[in-house]
This record gives C-alpha cells, sequence and structure tokens, in this order.
C-alpha cells in the first residue's frame, strides 16, 4: 500500500508540473467524426454512440488501423520542448478498444489490427526519453465493446446520445457491471499498472451512478500496491473526493486558488472535439492557449491540454502550430510556470495575472493592462525588477512602467524582493477595479430549499465539499453554482475608500453547450448599502465554447465613509428552474 509520503511526494511534483498533454487517440480517429459521409454532430469520440453502430461493424476499422507515420519520439519531445512535464494517453476509451498487447480483450491494438504494435509501450519508451512522466486514461464505466458495460440511463442529458450500448444489449436488466469490472477493468488496469514502469497518474472518466465508493476503492487499493506514487483524479467515481486531486469539467477554467493537498486540474481541446475530427476547424489561436495557461497558472491549476491524432497518428498543423508557440514562449513563462506557485492576492487583479513563490513576483498584464498600472497590497524592500520600472509611492503600493510592452508578447514583469514580502489578506481598488471570486469568498449555507431539489450539484472536490445537493456549493472551477437559494449567500471582507462604485456581475450557464440565461433577481449589500437588479446579458462574453457567460450591469453604490466592509450577494427570486444552472464567476467594482 502506498503511504502517506508517497502521496505526498507526487502531489507535490504534480503541483510543480502545471502544463501536460493529454492524447484522445483510437480506432475512432480512423473515420475522423464522419459516419456514410455525414459528420457527427459533436465529438469525435463519441462516434460509435452517436451513430449508434453495431460493434460488428465498428470492430472492422480495426483491420484498417495501421498509422505507419505515427512517431512518439517525435510528439513527445515537442511536449516536452514546449514545457509539458507530463503526459496522459487514452489507453482504453469508450469504444472498448485497448491501445496496448491486452491478454484480458483481443479487441487491442496488437491482435485486432495489422499494425500489431503496442502503443502504450511506444508512449512509454519516448516519456522515459525525453523526461515527461506518463500518464493513462482508462474508461473504467463506459465500454461500449460488453454486454456488461456500464449503461446508466436515462441518458436525455447526453445531446441524444446513450451513455452505456443499449443498441447491441438492450437489455438493461441483465446487465452484470460487477462481472465487467472484476473480469475486465481490474485485469486491465493490473497490465497497465504492472507492465510500462512508473505510471505517474491514473485518468478515470465517466464513473457515473453504477461506479460505487466500492468499486473506486477497489481501484484505489490496486494502485497503490502496484504504482504507489501514482495519482488516481477525483473522476473515479461521483463522490470526488476519493481521488488524489480533482478535475475540472471539460474545457472549465479555475478560479481562485489551489489547496495545497488537494491540487486541481483543467482539461482543455484545441478546438471543440476530443478525438480527431476532419471537420471541425474551430481552433483556439496560440495566444487564446497562453492565456489559459496562465489562468491556470495563477490560480495555482494544472492545465492539461488536448491533441488528437489523425488515424496515421499525426497531430494536426494547427496542434503543431501551438505547440511550436509554447516552445518559443518557455524562455518567458519557463521560470514562473514551474514554480509551484499561485497567485498571493485575495482578489482578481483585473490588469494582469499573478504568480508567486517565496520572494519572487510575477506579473503578466493582459492586452487590456494600461501601460502604466498601480499595484497594491504588496509590502516588503524590493532587490530587483526585471521587465517593468518600479516604484514605491506608499507602503504597500507601487507604480509599474512599461506595461504594454510585456502585454504584447505576454511576458512577464519580474519582482523579487530580499525577503518574502507581505500580502494584503483584504481585498481591495487595483488600479482602479476590484474582481471578487467566489471561491475567495465565506460561503453562508441554510436549509435546503424546494428549488435545489431540482438540479444535480456538480459537487467540486476542491470546493466545498458538501454532502447531497439543496445547496449552493463551489464548483471545481471555483465558481458558485446551484445559486439559487435565498438563504444561502457569498460574502467577501473588502476594503474601500469613500466615492460610488458601479457593481458588474459575470454569470456562466453550468450545463453543457446550454443558451445562457438570467431569469433571476439578485441583491447586494455593502455596509449599510443596499442593491436590487434583474440579470439580463448586459454583454456576452464568447471565452467559452460550452459554458456561455454573460456579464450584467447591475448599478451604483455610494460609500459615504471609507473602511472595511463586508459585501454580501444573494439570489432573491428565481423565474424558472432551468436558470438554477447558472453559476456566479465574478463580482467587479469600479470607482465611478
Amino acid at each position: 500500500m502506498s503511504s502517506v509520503s508517497d502521496l505526498t511526494a507526487s502531489k507535490a511534483w504534480f503541483h510543480k508540473a502545471r502544463l501536460g498533454a493529454f492524447i484522445h487517440w483510437g480506432l475512432y480517429a480512423l473515420p475522423g467524426g464522419m459516419w456514410e459521409g455525414t459528420s457527427v454532430p459533436y465529438l469525435a469520440e463519441w462516434l460509435q454512440s452517436a451513430r449508434r453502430i453495431p460493434n460488428a461493424e465498428y470492430s472492422l476499422l480495426a483491420e484498417r488501423f495501421n498509422p505507419q507515420t505515427f512517431d512518439a519520439d517525435a510528439i513527445v519531445k515537442g511536449f516536452s520542448d514546449a514545457g509539458m512535464r507530463y503526459l496522459v494517453f487514452t489507453a482504453k476509451h469508450h469504444e472498448g478498444f485497448a491501445m496496448w498487447r491486452s491478454r484480458v480483450s483481443s479487441f487491442n491494438s496488437y491482435d485486432a489490427t495489422p499494425a500489431h504494435r503496442d502503443f502504450v509501450a511506444e508512449w512509454s519508451r519516448a516519456c522515459q526519453k525525453h523526461g515527461v512522466k506518463l500518464g493513462l486514461y482508462y474508461s473504467h464505466c463506459l465500454d461500449w465493446h460488453e454486454a456488461d458495460g456500464g449503461d446508466p440511463r436515462p441518458c436525455e442529458n447526453n445531446f441524444g446520445m446513450s451513455w452505456g450500448n443499449d443498441w447491441d444489449f438492450p437489455d438493461q436488466q441483465n446487465k452484470n457491471f460487477d462481472r465487467y469490472f472484476e473480469t475486465k477493468v481490474l485485469p486491465q488496469l493490473t497490465e497497465l499498472l504492472s507492465n510500462y514502469g512508473e505510471v505517474a497518474v491514473l485518468w478515470l472518466d465517466c464513473p457515473m451512478t453504477v461506479v460505487t465508493p466500492r468499486h473506486a476503492r477497489c481501484i484505489l487499493d490496486l494502485v497503490h500496491i502496484l504504482q504507489p506514487n501514482c495519482l488516481v483524479n477525483s473522476r473515479l467515481c461521483m463522490l470526488e473526493t476519493l481521488g488524489d486531486y480533482g478535475s475540472l469539467g471539460d474545457n472549465q477554467l479555475p478560479a481562485g486558488t489551489t489547496a495545497d493537498d488537494f491540487p486541481r486540474e483543467a482539461i482543455i481541446t484545441l478546438n471543440d472535439s476530443w478525438g480527431y475530427k476532419s471537420t471541425d476547424h474551430n481552433w483556439k489561436s496560440p495566444a487564446q492557449v497562453r492565456q489559459i495557461t496562465l489562468d491556470a497558472l495563477q490560480s495555482g491549476a494544472n492545465l492539461l491540454v488536448n491533441f488528437g491524432p489523425d488515424g496515421d497518428g499525426r497531430l494536426t498543423p494547427e496542434s503543431w502550430a501551438i505547440l511550436h508557440d509554447l516552445m518559443e514562449w518557455q524562455d518567458a513563462v519557463g521560470e514562473a510556470l514551474h514554480s509551484g506557485g499561485q497567485s498571493p492576492f485575495p482578489q482578481d487583479l483585473g490588469w494582469a495575472r499573478a504568480v508567486a513563490d517565496d520572494r519572487r513576483l510575477w506579473l503578466f498584464p493582459g492586452e487590456s493592462a494600461p501601460d502604466t498600472a498601480v499595484l497594491a497590497g504588496v509590502e516588503g524592500e524590493l532587490q530587483s525588477a526585471t521587465g517593468t520600472h518600479a516604484a514605491r509611492i506608499g507602503q504597500d503600493t507601487w507604480r509599474l512602467d512599461g506595461l504594454q510592452a510585456l502585454a504584447k508578447t505576454q511576458s512577464p514583469l519580474r519582482l523579487e524582493f530580499t525577503e518574502p514580502p507581505r500580502y494584503d489578506a483584504c481585498p481591495r481598488i487595483q488600479n482602479g477595479r476590484m474582481r471578487l471570486l467566489p471561491a475567495q469568498a465565506k460561503l453562508i449555507h441554510g436549509e435546503p430549499n424546494a428549488l435545489a431539489m431540482l438540479t444535480d450539484a456538480p459537487l467540486g472536490a476542491a470546493g466545498e465539499k458538501l454532502v447531497g445537493n439543496g445547496h449552493s456549493v463551489l464548483a471545481d472551477n471555483g465558481a458558485l453554482c446551484d445559486w439559487h437559494n435565498p438563504a444561502e449567500h457569498c460574502v467577501w471582507h473588502i476594503r474601500l475608500e469613500s466615492g460610488r462604485y458601479r457593481l458588474r456581475l459575470v454569470t456562466r450557464n453550468g450545463a453543457h453547450s446550454q443558451p445562457w440565461r438570467g431569469d433571476r433577481t439578485v441583491e447586494v449589500t455593502i455596509g449599510d448599502c443596499r442593491l436590487t437588479a434583474e440579470i439580463v446579458a448586459t454583454e456576452r462574453l464568447d471565452d467559452s465554447h460550452y459554458y456561455r457567460a454573460a456579464v450584467t450591469d447591475l448599478g451604483e453604490i455610494p460609500i459615504v465613509h471609507g473602511g472595511e466592509f463586508d459585501l454580501t450577494i444573494r439570489t432573491i427570486h428565481i423565474a424558472s428552474p432551468d436558470a438554477a444552472t447558472m453559476q456566479l464567476e465574478r463580482l467587479e467594482l469600479q470607482r465611478s
């Protein structure tokens, strides 16, 4: 069994790794999201379920799978040069096809294909050569190739696709998940954890309700016996806290900061699909990937960037362009990226992303940053400033110049102090604005209300670990979700000078690929001042393909006498149960 010290050391490594590569590659790469002349409307790796393709027909893809141009060594070298410290490869996805020579099932890349290759072994050798740690993805619940694979129903929330194989095996009552678990999952995991050297991460997915805590503990026991240093992600079962670190939702970005004992990991696609999809050209730009990397970095979370090789095992030109950009960026970002630091501030600065460790503070100005900014709440003796001119203008306040030049290349300014600086724990106006995140607030709970029971709370393992639903909770991206109970509210203790302040609220739809909607009224109080407003879309944000967001201009609040205040926000009316999926992402104050 693994010891506490084994996992503590692994979490310390994981926390400093920060950037990793995700590889979605299987039989689904051959059709590339196309079947019988039409493109699947959603994810390419879900092709078999989306088109309800019988196993007898789908398995014929294996007879064509012979990726002659696949070169694990070249790809992993590219990852290493781009600052990626670990790789997670889909050893078995939901289609049930093993990308290694499995003795448990002949439906694998060695026995069922003309390639006769063990791709897990090839990734393992390349990772060892280039100093990249190997992680393995294994679909432990869904397996469309098996009669007893996980088949949770109903599936109306899965874009019309079945979770399990209900086209070849429609008789759900006679399915025996335990039989599948004992005869395929545990034996195949034993192979993966025994035959390929060190496995740093076991990445599990889609646990659904059929995977119980008992199944989860069986997997954990096996991992800790065979690979004591291996970390298991929180998609182990519905009780996410059984994992060693928290996996955010697909393409969700982190907020707030990460607890030292429970790291978080965000996962993003470079376009819309995880597996290769020939018709998906909605690529993120290199600048967007840099920005997302910095968002994860300042929150203390890891970022796992997904690549979907095609049927011949090649990365797309767009993927290589992003990799080459990350390679060029390493001189600027590498020191901060692998420092293990995160933002030391009790708020989002807005104009820059921040990372600190011990005596160093890095600030990455954003596109909207002014050329000169005022940084408040940092007290210490400055030893050196790189990339900017820094001048103290108060006991804990600094003027920083030359920011626009840094913003153009997303390079940091670096402040190093003679001793660890002291950071003000009270949020305050930073360069004219205050951005408050729910993960940095105190969440006050009340009794669950009836409306709360209409939604399924996505309990974030890195957020508040509440039992059951019916409460507002911190989602795994740091936002407040199931945000509808008037008895529950967020409270920040802030500092404001006298003046008038305009309030802006950013809310995001917590339901995957659904439209944003308001349908509620909120109340904000600052001290004795009170503001009530309807949630409407003053401005739409297009920063996510899957979770739509909007800005609401709430109005102004006057502060007659400056000082420290409790700022509270709560829902006082909700017009539609559908709006219960809304997430509170941040609240902004700007001096009028």
